[in-house]
């Protein structure tokens, strides 16, 4: 009874040792390839899938090969069957989370056997995290050999050494790179490639650029669809003249300290961010721009007004907008042309304005409102104060308070508002009227205390009191106003972008 039993149970569990082709190409389909998954992601965890066991072989482990190489490892652990399935993965991904636990001997120990074991066909991405110093010779051949089997991604993090590594070119012109993440390398492209034609996506953090690296890929690469430099260093005027290209729409510059000048030329482009002190920027056909994040540095002294007057034209028709009270401060009332006057523009698009306040800035709710005045669609912002305080002296009493009676012109889309960082202070109780009594539809404020939780002006009971006063304030009927604490905010909109990308 009992081999009967044993029997049974073969039966259900064999396995044919060759499948017939079309059967192989049924099964990988993309609409089944969630199942597949599912049954592969049951195996990671231990549970008990008869499903799983009814595929063939060669499939499961096409399958697994899909998966990043320690659930690959896992699985062989969990399951006899699938012990080597790991042989055959194409994520090699030696990452962050992969490198956290082991010692630098180890993990080269472990990445050398991976490599000399590798007997699938393709690698599909490669990424290395540690520090290289002493094997640099044994790093050149990990992504030989990645390229030779038609690497797609090449993401190599090697932050935490020394010196940069330096990488020669000839070991990334290959044809296969979709994605080229570099960190702290030093690279040099000659005027001419023969590979990276499908190149999709450049990132590079911590690399000394030059112009002739910019060009070559804007002049080789045609499928170019992303460029971001954070904290490269070797360029003080960046000139991307991508008119040439067809795809390409993100173009991100942070913390790159050398530049001073950044010119773009890109029909295409629709995605512009930049974090750093405030620079000479011009964007030259910018009919696709739609979303822009200038997050701009405080300057230790008064910024040229004119390097941010001069870019408000090149970006009045983005729908989507994050920025710095550092920008807001540059457009302030000012003398200009003899006249005490605002800049003339309009954001007629904008939907979504995000403000951060930084830093010692002179920026106040007049200059808030004079901006908002020349966004006749917006439907939502947020401004966060984190830890800033308006410092509103004799010059707004005398000036600015008056303008703001200049602004009469109510808001006729604004339905979302959500303030951080709110102190009940002053100035912050004076920016929230402002805003209950112009916008008409006015659907939801949300007010979420500061990251430390201290609000000095009141005391909780008084709450209520400002609750009160917030509604006899609103010209919306059907305005809610909410408060929340920093860590608990239960809000259900939020920016779409973040302060910082990288």
């Amino acid at each position: 009874m009992a081999a009967s039993s044993q029997n049974k149970m073969s039966s259900q569990i064999a396995l044919p040792i060759q499948p017939p082709q079309k059967r192989t190409r049924r099964l990988l389909q993309p609409h089944n390839l969630p199942h597949i998954l599912r049954a592969a992601t049951d195996l990671i965890n231990g549970a008990n899938n008869r499903n799983s066991f009814n595929l063939p072989d060669d499939i499961i482990e096409n399958i697994f090969s899909f998966l990043p190489i320690k659930h690959g490892v896992k699985i062989g652990v969990v399951s006899k069957r699938f012990k080597t399935s790991w042989l055959f993965s194409r994520k090699l991904l030696f990452d962050r989370d992969f490198a956290r636990p082991l010692s630098r001997h180890d993990f080269i120990s472990i990445v050398n056997r991976v490599f000399d074991s590798h007997t699938g066909s393709k690698i599909q991405c490669l990424r290395l995290y540690f520090d290289p110093t002493g094997s640099e010779f044994m790093v050149l051949n990990w992504i030989k050999k990645s390229t030779e089997k038609g690497v797609e991604e090449l993401d190599l993090d090697f932050l935490q050494a020394r010196d940069p590594f330096n990488l020669p070119w000839n070991f990334l012109d290959v044809e296969s790179v979709r994605i080229l993440k570099l960190w702290y390398c030093v690279i040099n492209f000659p005027t001419q490639l023969k590979g990276l034609r499908l190149l999709s996506t450049v990132i590079l953090r911590k690399v000394d650029l030059n112009q002739t690296l910019i060009e070559t890929l804007i002049q080789h690469c045609a499928l170019l669809e992303t460029l971001d430099l954070t904290q490269c260093d070797g360029i003080r005027e960046l000139k991307v003249l991508a008119g040439t290209l067809k795809r390409f729409k993100v173009l991100k510059v942070g913390n790159c300290f050398d530049m001073f000048k950044i010119d773009i030329d890109s029909p295409t482009l629709q995605s512009l961010y930049y974090h750093g002190p405030v620079r000479d920027l011009k964007v030259a056909n910018p009919s696709q721009l739609k979303d822009v994040m200038l997050n701009f540095t405080p300057s230790k002294g008064f910024i040229r007004s004119s390097q941010v007057e001069n870019l408000v034209s090149d970006i009045s028709r983005i729908t989507l907008f994050t920025t710095t009270s550092t920008f807001l401060e540059g457009l302030t009332t000012r003398i200009r042309e003899g006249v005490f006057r605002d800049l003339h523009y309009c954001f007629w698009n904008l939907k979504e304005f995000q403000l951060f306040m930084e830093g010692a800035s002179y920026c106040n709710l007049c200059d808030i409102a004079s901006f908002l005045a020349k966004c006749p669609r917006i439907e939502k912002l947020f401004i966060d104060l984190n830890e800033f305080s308006f410092e509103c002296g004799l010059y707004w009493e005398l000036h600015q308070k008056q303008l703001l009676d200049k602004y009469s012109a109510f808001f006729y889309c604004l339905k979302f508002i959500k303030v951080k960082g709110f102190k009940f202070q002053k100035h912050e109780l004076e920016l929230v009227r402002y805003f209950l009594g112009k916008a008409l539809l006015l659907k939801t404020l949300v007010l979420v205390f500061p990251r430390n939780g201290r609000v000095t002006t009141i005391n909780p009971p008084e709450i209520p009191i400002y609750n009160s006063l917030f509604l006899s304030w609103k010209v919306s009927p059907n305005a809610k106003i909410v408060i929340y604490e920093h860590f608990n905010d239960r809000s259900s909109f939020h920016p779409k972008q973040s302060k910082i990308w990288f």
